[in-house]
C-alpha cells in the first residue's frame, strides 16, 4: 500500500513539473513606436533573451530611424555616395527596390526628404529578432512587432494561431483567425483605419487592410503597403503575378483572397 501511495505520489510530481515546463515565456517591450511581444517555448531563461532583443532592436534603430539623430539613413540620406554602409542597411536596401519594381512603384521606399524604409524596417526587425532566437536555440517562437509577425514551431505540439484584426478605428477584436503552419510564416497588415494618410503614394484605396504572409518578414511588411496602396484590383493581379499570398478586406466588410493564401491557410 505504501509503495502504492509512493508511486503515485511521483507520478504527480513529475505531472505537475511537466506542466511548469510547459509554460510558453512571454518577452514584451516598447519599441519603434508601438510595442513588441515574443512568445516562445523552450526552458531558456527569458531575462536573458529579453537582453540580447532589446539591445538587437536598438542597435536596428541606430540603423533605420528617421526621428533618432545621425543614423545610419540619416546619413545615406545626407550623402548617398559615401561608403561603408552595413549590410543591414545593403540588405533593406536591396530588398525594397526589388519590390518597388515588381509592385510597379506601389511599394516606394523614397518619401520627400529622401530614402525612407518605415513600410519596410519593422518587418526586417521582427526577422532578425527571430534569426537571434533560432542562433539561441529556440525554435518555438511568435514574434510580434506593432503587428507584424514572424512564427514558427508550435506551442507544446499546438499551433500558433495569429488574427487578421478588424479593421475599426473604434471596434477590437479579430476579423478572422488563421493558424500559422509549423514549417513557419511570416505575416503583415497595411491600413489607415488608425492612422489615416499614413500611407503615401497615388491609388484607389478601395481596401480597408490588406494582410500579406511570406517566407521573411520584411518582404510581407512591403508587400502589404504595396497592396494597399495599389487597391483591389490591381493588388490582386500583382499579387498572382507574384505567387504572393494576400487577404483583403473591402470596405463593405467582405474579403477577397490571392490563391496562394488559400494554399497556406486552407
Amino acid at each position: 500500500m505504501i509503495l502504492v501511495v509512493r508511486t503515485l505520489s511521483l507520478s504527480l510530481l513529475f505531472l505537475l513539473l511537466a506542466c511548469a515546463n510547459e509554460t510558453v515565456k512571454n518577452i514584451t517591450g516598447a519599441i519603434y513606436g508601438t510595442t513588441y511581444s515574443i512568445k516562445y517555448t523552450e526552458n531558456i531563461d527569458p531575462n536573458t533573451i529579453h537582453n540580447l532583443v532589446a539591445d538587437e532592436l536598438n542597435r536596428l534603430d541606430l540603423i533605420f530611424s528617421t526621428y533618432k539623430p545621425n543614423t545610419e539613413i540619416q546619413k545615406y540620406n545626407a550623402n548617398p555616395s559615401m561608403e561603408g554602409w552595413s549590410r543591414d542597411f545593403e540588405n533593406v536596401y536591396n530588398l525594397a527596390f526589388v519590390i518597388a519594381a515588381q509592385s510597379k512603384g506601389t511599394f516606394d521606399p523614397v518619401s520627400e526628404e529622401g530614402l525612407d524604409y518605415s513600410g519596410i524596417a519593422k518587418g526586417y526587425a521582427v526577422d532578425k529578432v527571430a534569426e537571434l532566437l533560432e542562433k539561441n536555440d529556440i525554435t518555438n517562437y511568435f514574434v510580434e512587432i506593432g503587428g507584424e509577425i514572424n512564427a514558427k514551431g508550435s506551442k507544446y505540439s499546438q499551433p500558433w494561431v495569429f488574427g487578421v484584426e478588424i479593421p475599426s478605428e473604434d471596434e477590437n477584436g479579430a476579423y478572422m483567425a488563421f493558424e500559422v503552419p509549423e514549417t513557419g510564416i511570416s505575416v503583415a497588415t497595411s491600413g489607415e483605419y488608425r492612422e489615416p494618410g499614413h500611407i503615401w503614394g497615388d491609388g484607389p484605396r478601395d481596401i480597408v487592410s490588406v494582410t500579406v504572409a511570406s517566407e521573411d518578414t520584411a518582404s510581407a511588411d512591403a508587400w502589404a503597403t504595396a497592396m494597399y496602396v495599389a487597391g483591389v484590383e490591381e493588388g490582386m493581379t500583382i499579387a498572382e503575378a507574384n505567387d504572393l499570398a494576400v487577404f483583403f478586406i473591402l470596405p463593405d466588410g467582405s474579403s477577397k483572397q490571392s490563391s496562394n493564401w488559400g494554399k497556406i491557410f486552407p
